[in-house]
């Protein structure tokens, strides 16, 4: 996030010093009944009358030309006006296309796509002395006929993540699992997986899963067995047990990790690159014409494979900045003295 904030910054400041310098170079030719206002190029939400120093850093403040200025008694000037101003519409700010060319400005459409959320999750070979215990204690209940006993242990393979078709599974065998106790040196097919309480209601019994190594190779292919009824109220993860296809060569507890696939649909959506997180909001910039940008705040959802859906905020067709925008949001900024976002809903 720093990193973010930091480039974001740069961008801006960037953006800031191309404007200053057309800015000043539009005060040459534009009369003094042509300029709008004075501003601060490093504190846009300053605006003033008249010229002077800004009252944060003491720089001196730059002009802001008029919209349509010099078009009617300047037309000697017009040319070289086009060149380098920048100027507020009622809805978003209009910047000329050979500055667009030149600061390199991208686009992306907005469009329903499929799209399919990966992320990993940690977790290690199989070897539970509890979860053994565990078991036992369960067949010795069932023996006894007990059943307060019986729900007792029950409960506790549960809380240690098995579900109730392998308790069930137990029950019927009288005998325990040994798939998640091996002893060292013998091959496993058997993993605990450590899923984020977030991640929970996306991952489902039975889905598939790629179980990697440390390095983010491939081993195998597995699926999901078992999911655990409970938080663990230190680690906030829900512990999963994993089989894999085929027997894995690895000792008790090796690290692994696990790559899951969502597929989500066909959903609205936009490439992340486009998306400006603006503190309390995200936005993105659409092209309204050539030359003319319009800022919009968007509700995102899923991220998934380099995009985000889009909720609402912008419709389907829509034409969106994917590089340039931050240099695009300074330029905003010097014009209305605010985040082009601000004032758009």
């Amino acid at each position: 996030m720093r990193a973010n904030g930091l480039f974001h910054y740069c961008c801006m400041l960037l953006g800031v010093l191309l404007l200053s310098f057309g800015i000043i170079a539009c005060e040459k030719t534009v009369p003094r009944e042509d300029i709008s206002h004075y501003t601060c190029p490093m504190h846009p939400q300053i605006r003033m009358d008249d010229p002077g120093s800004c009252p944060i850093c003491g720089m001196d403040l730059v002009p802001v030309a008029k919209e349509g200025a010099g078009q009617e008694d300047h037309s000697s000037h017009e040319h070289a006006a086009h060149d380098t101003q920048v100027s507020t519409d009622t809805e978003g700010v209009r910047i000329d296309p050979v500055r667009t060319q030149n600061i390199g400005v991208r686009t992306d459409s907005v469009a329903v796509r499929s799209l399919t959320r990966s992320f990993l999750i940690y977790g290690k070979v199989a070897h539970d002395p509890e979860l053994w215990v565990a078991q036992n204690e369960y067949i010795e209940a069932l023996k006894l006929g007990d059943s307060s006993l019986i729900r007792s242990a029950e409960l506790k393979l549960q809380f240690l993540g098995l579900s109730q078709e392998w308790i069930g599974l137990i029950k019927k065998e009288r005998k325990p699992d040994l798939g998640l106790h091996l002893p060292s040196g013998i091959a496993r097919g058997y993993f605990e997986a450590f899923i984020n309480q977030g991640d929970v209601g996306t991952v489902k019994v039975g889905q598939q899963v790629d179980i990697l190594d440390e390095k983010g190779r491939v081993l195998q292919q597995g699926v999901i067995e078992a999911i655990g009824v409970l938080v663990d109220p230190k680690t906030r993860l829900v512990r999963a047990l994993v089989r894999s296809g085929k027997s894995i060569d690895l000792k008790a507890n090796t690290f692994v990790q696990f790559r899951i696939l969502i597929p989500l649909g066909r959903r609205l959506s936009v490439p992340r690159e486009a998306v400006l997180f603006n503190g309390d909001h995200n936005m993105v910039y659409v092209v309204a014409d050539s030359g003319r940008f319009v800022a919009r705040r968007i509700e995102l959802g899923d991220e998934a494979e380099g995009y985000f859906e889009i909720r609402s905020g912008i419709e389907e067709g829509a034409s969106v900045v994917t590089n340039g925008h931050f240099l695009i949001d300074s330029e905003t900024r010097i014009k209305t003295g605010g985040t082009g976002a601000g004032h758009q809903q």
